[in-house]
């Protein structure tokens, strides 16, 4: 009976083996896109966005009419904004922002949030790991 398990205990880790080794696994490359290739989506009345996921974030482009709202929400992602055009109010935590073009929002994640557009308006955001733990540039 030892022997049994010990032959279905090797059967399992060569089969194992062969499984992982049969994945084509490959490191990140660089990748050249067009914004007008990726397919757009609609969250939310009024809301346009497209996203794009690379191998460690993920980058979305919103646009919002004028009115419109997201709903109110968290995720475990830190989110960073970069505003465009038109303004928004932004309500993350206990706290309120009026942002406009180049106006850049960091939110923590789990932090709740939500974004209402004043006027049209257009941002890109970056979802990331949620986590700070990259090199810092001298004099900042």
């Amino acid at each position: 009976m030892n022997s049994q398990i010990r032959f279905a205990a090797v059967a399992l880790c060569v089969s194992f083996s062969l499984g992982v080794a049969a994945q084509n696994i490959s490191p990140p490359q660089e990748r050249l896109l067009n914004r007008a290739d990726i397919e757009a989506a609609i969250p939310f009345e009024g809301v346009y966005s497209k996203r794009l996921y690379t191998d460690t974030v993920y980058i979305t482009m919103v646009t919002m009419e004028a009115g419109k709202s997201s709903s109110h929400h968290n995720h475990p992602d830190e989110q960073t904004m970069l505003f465009h055009t038109g303004s928004a109010r932004a309500f993350v935590g206990e706290n309120e922002y009026v942002v406009g073009p180049d106006d850049i929002l960091i939110i923590p994640a789990y932090i709740p949030h939500r974004i209402e557009a004043i006027e049209d308006s257009t941002w890109t955001e970056v979802h990331g790991p949620g986590f700070n733990n990259g090199p810092r540039w001298e004099n900042q």
